[in-house]
């Protein structure tokens, strides 16, 4: 009979230990095995940063499904442009700070 008690406390323990892990990490709109990047890396192992990369993606894929034929390639030039700035967050003293700040702006512009 104490073996089985002994087997309950194990289970329970790995019960708690599975309860404590987060269910789903916030995935980015890239895949984080190929993050290359300081900033990509931040932004993977990061949920808010995940969730609004994940979110900018849906809003600029809405913008060029709306956006006129004229319009597709100014835009894309306009994220290209975004990107390489964010990206120099990297050297800045609080590059979680400035990636968040970069985001919530891009957001906004959509």
């Amino acid at each position: 009979m104490s073996g089985l008690v002994a087997g309950s406390g194990i289970i329970a323990i790995v019960f708690l230990t599975m309860m404590a892990l987060p269910a789903n990490a916030a995935q980015p709109s890239f895949d984080c095995d190929g993050a290359k990047s300081e900033v990509e890396r931040l932004i993977c192992g990061d949920d808010a940063l995940a969730d609004l990369d994940l979110r900018l993606a849906k809003d600029f894929a809405r913008a060029l499904a709306r956006a006129s034929a004229d319009q597709v390639g100014s835009l894309k030039t306009s994220q290209r442009a975004w990107r390489a700035q964010m990206l120099k967050c990297a050297r800045t003293d609080d590059p979680r700070g400035c990636v968040l700040d970069a985001y919530t702006k891009r957001i906004a512009q959509f």
